[in-house]
């Protein structure tokens, strides 16, 4: 697929760079988001685009502060858009759901200033914002390449609504004593992606270095490879840990703002990018 904006699209030559704080009214209601645009954006180069969305009860600036998006951004050269819910949090069952509508408003929003790759729009989000990822990896496959859930995870409701138009790369990060997400609802999710994708049932495993013993935790990783189209489904086990961004907070043998990038930079709309 080509790496351009629509035909019909022209982004803005002269936007600002660094961080900005934006609105937009979608169905009579004004939503806010951060964007952040590195210094070395350029309007004839399209750039990836990563939505990253906060907690329950947490918000947008929040999210900004530890996911420290922007910094990786700078090195590697992508757009990072960090988006506000409506009373804190997100809508993540049933259909007609306000928050896709916002995200596909936005997505349209910021390619009419921006030269968005179009297929390279991926999702990530803590807790609330990893549950609400996955309704977006169900119901707009369509424009988002890949997700990457922190804490959040798939309950039955959703795995049984969930129909994506193609298959899709999922990297899932949990704790196994997260209190509040139970670590036992991750087997379903996984099992889902793994069989929607096609990939290899049985996946390769290796361990993350204990790099600070002190932190109470261990990683370990599990690869599910040769999807369809090359996509893979991967999770972080972090034995021992809790309802925490790796990295900020609880475990620090990972950083899991690098390990979200890490993942889903590697997919596009259609697979692996070779």
């Amino acid at each position: 697929m080509a790496c351009s904006t629509s035909d019909n699209i022209q982004p803005d030559p002269e936007v600002p760079k660094g961080k900005e704080i934006k609105q937009l009214v979608v169905n009579g209601t004004t939503r806010e988001y951060i964007v952040y645009v590195p210094e070395n954006y350029s309007p004839t180069t399209p750039l990836p685009v990563l939505l990253s969305f906060h907690g329950l009860s947490s918000n947008m600036e929040f999210n900004y502060g530890y996911t420290k998006f922007n910094e990786i951004a700078e090195e590697e050269n992508f757009i990072v858009v960090h988006p506000n819910g409506i009373d804190n949090k997100w809508v993540v069952y049933g259909s007609n759901n306000p928050d896709i509508d916002f995200t596909e408003a936005l997505l349209t929003d910021l390619q009419k200033e921006y030269n968005i790759d179009t297929n390279r729009i991926y999702s990530t989000g803590m807790s609330d914002g990893g549950f609400f990822s996955f309704s977006l990896a169900c119901g707009l496959s369509e424009r988002i390449a890949a997700v990457a859930s922190v804490t959040g995870s798939m309950y039955q409701p959703s795995i049984n609504n969930c129909s994506p138009s193609r298959p899709i790369s999922i990297l899932q990060i949990h704790g196994t004593e997260d209190p509040i997400v139970v670590y036992s609802s991750v087997a379903a999710l996984l099992d889902f992606w793994n069989s929607h994708n096609n990939t290899d049932n049985i996946p390769i495993v290796s361990n993350i270095t204990d790099v600070d013993p002190d932190d109470g935790s261990t990683v370990e990783r599990f690869e599910y490879v040769n999807g369809d189209s090359g996509v893979e489904v991967h999770h972080l086990k972090i034995t021992g840990g809790g309802h925490q961004w790796p990295g900020y907070k609880g475990n620090m043998d990972i950083n899991a703002s690098l390990e979200v990038w890490n993942f889903v930079k590697a997919f596009g709309l259609d697979g692996k990018i070779e």
